[in-house]
């Protein structure tokens, strides 16, 4: 006979392991079948996160997981200008994600969870009242299936090859994230350099139509360094699944497209689905209400739709964007005034802050580089 669960839990992801966690200290039964044999691996995320809205969501990482503390973001144009933007105080650090996978799992499992890795989703059919599958080699009855497998699972525009490197390299400076816009390598997107150590760095690049790690190895011409490890990560800037809900099934993290469009980021806004999701899903099996899952996707949305919408606007405006254009529009955020009100931002919601900080006369002189929907529809809202 198969083992029977309220939810079936398929991916490892931070979004399927926080639901795991908070559904089992709810009191549902869970399971979570994690495809590799080891949970936080293969580490794709580079683990640039906010304490703030971890801590908020009960999931704050354990001083041992937090490899780096940033106190300075630099944004590079495509000719080399730069300015920095004082971090120290928006509680900015880098994760070392795989142990804080393994944080949250260890937290998942005392909470009552079930959590099998080796062990994939497959042949998975909706009945009317439960989802069966195969959770590796073991049959399995669920009330609902939770998808936190990434965005592939629900195939739909916007992912983006991206690689990054993990090296050392005495250049790499220890608290400062660095950004690097550049239309012609690296179209839709950039490259950046993530430090977590001294003179240790994730150094990634993305964008449309490119060879990212042939991009990474020009960008390391004249950086001498020495490569720990490459690892291939597509990411996902597509915005929010227009449903988070479907018979049968919960999509939470990637697989809901929970993830920041303009820089791929998703821990905060993941963590939070997988509570969110697991109470009202929670709530919705022990009163036999199915109505209550679409509280998950309000409760959500409240909190982060606008701001998503925000950056996606600002992501069909940075698309179409040349590298003169970059170079317009980074002299329009290079200011005094600017930079200084980005330092005392929220790093959760930072597209809304950038277009606070440049306001009216700024936003005016981004229209005049490219005239489109985006940058009117931004000029307009509240």
């Amino acid at each position: 006979m198969p083992k029977t669960y309220d939810f079936l839990v398929a991916g490892g992801s931070i979004a399927g392991l926080t639901f795991a966690s908070e559904a089992a200290r709810r009191g549902a039964s869970v399971l979570v079948a994690e495809e590799h044999d080891e949970i936080g691996e293969p580490e794709k995320c580079d683990g640039l996160v906010s304490l703030r809205g971890l801590t908020k969501y009960g999931y704050p990482p354990a001083p041992d997981v937090i490899q780096n503390k940033i106190t300075s973001a630099v944004i590079h144009s495509p000719s080399d200008r730069h300015f920095a933007v004082n971090a120290s105080s928006l509680d900015v650090v880098v994760l070392d994600r795989s142990a804080f996978d393994k944080q949250v799992a260890a937290t998942a499992v005392s909470n009552g969870a079930e959590v099998r890795t080796g062990s994939r989703v497959g042949r998975l059919v909706q009945r009317k009242d439960r989802v069966e599958a195969k959770a590796g080699d073991a049959d399995v009855e669920a009330r609902y299936l939770v998808d936190a497998t990434g965005p592939a699972s629900s195939p739909r525009h916007g992912i983006l090859p991206a690689a990054k490197y993990e090296l050392e390299g005495s250049w790499v400076r220890e608290h400062v994230v660095e950004v690097f816009l550049d239309a012609a390598k690296y179209p839709g997107f950039f490259a950046w350099v993530i430090p977590f150590g001294r003179h240790r760095a994730k150094v990634g690049a993305a964008g449309y139509g490119v060879s990212p790690f042939r991009a990474l190895d020009d960008f390391l011409q004249g950086r001498e360094c020495s490569v720990l490890r490459k690892v291939s990560a597509p990411i996902y800037v597509g915005g929010p699944s227009p449903r988070f809900v479907e018979p049968g099934r919960i999509l939470v993290g990637e697989s809901a497209g929970q993830v920041k469009p303009t820089t791929a980021g998703g821990i905060m806004t993941s963590v939070a689905a997988g509570v969110i999701a697991s109470k009202w899903a929670s709530q919705s099996v022990q009163k036999g209400d199915p109505a209550l899952l679409d509280r998950y996707q309000k409760e959500w949305e409240r909190t982060f739709l606008k701001e998503m919408r925000t950056m996606l606007r600002l992501r069909g405006i940075f698309e179409k964007l040349s590298n003169p254009d970059l170079e317009t529009v980074f002299s329009a955020m290079a200011t005094p005034r600017l930079i200084m009100k980005l330092s005392q931002t929220d790093f959760d919601f930072h597209a809304s802050a950038l277009l606070g900080a440049l306001g009216m006369s700024g936003l005016l002189r981004v229209a005049k580089v490219i005239a489109s929907a985006e940058v009117r529809s931004l000029l307009m809202e509240p």
